[in-house]
C-alpha cells in the first residue's frame, strides 16, 4: 500500500514542478528610445536616445534603462498603448530622473489584454520633457532575441 501513494506522488511532483518552471518563464524585451517629433515645430527641437530593458514573468513587466542628451529635463515617462508608429494612450506611469539624461525604470502588473499587446508589438516607452511635453523620446517594445 505505502508503494502505491510513493509512486502517485513522484509523477505528481514532476507535473507541478514542471507547471511552475512553464508558468514562471521569463519573456526578454527591449526598447530604442530616440527623438519622436509629436508635431511639425518639434522636428528640429528634440534630441536623445535612451535604451529600455523589459522583462515579463507572468503578468508582471520590470521595466528599466537609461537615456541621455533630451533637449530639455525629462518631466514624466509612461508605458503607451499602440502599434508600431501610431500613438496610443498612456497605460501606466514610469519613473523616470528629472534630468536631460538618467534612468527610467518601474514595476507594472499588466491585464490579460496589456500583456496581449507587448506580445503583438502594440506597447511603447515614451518619455516627456518640459520643452516637449507631448513626449520627446519614444521606442515600440519588441522581443529581445
Amino acid at each position: 500500500m505505502k508503494r502505491v501513494h510513493h509512486i502517485v506522488r513522484v509523477p505528481l511532483a514532476a507535473l507541478l514542478l514542471v507547471s511552475l518552471m512553464v508558468w514562471a518563464q521569463t519573456e526578454s524585451y527591449r526598447a530604442r528610445l530616440s527623438p519622436m517629433p509629436t508635431t511639425p515645430q518639434t522636428v528640429d527641437s528634440i534630441t536623445g536616445e535612451g535604451e529600455v530593458f523589459l522583462s515579463l514573468e507572468g503578468n508582471l513587466l520590470t521595466v528599466s534603462g537609461s537615456f541621455a542628451g533630451m533637449s530639455s529635463v525629462a518631466t514624466a515617462a509612461h508605458l503607451h498603448n499602440g502599434p508600431p508608429a501610431q500613438p496610443g494612450p498612456a497605460v501606466h506611469p514610469l519613473e523616470v530622473s528629472a534630468a536631460t539624461g538618467g534612468e527610467i525604470s518601474g514595476e507594472i502588473e499588466l491585464t490579460d489584454e496589456q500583456v496581449a499587446a507587448l506580445r503583438a508589438n502594440s506597447l511603447y516607452v515614451q518619455i516627456h520633457s518640459e520643452g516637449n511635453p507631448p513626449g520627446e523620446l519614444r521606442g515600440w517594445i519588441f522581443p529581445r532575441e
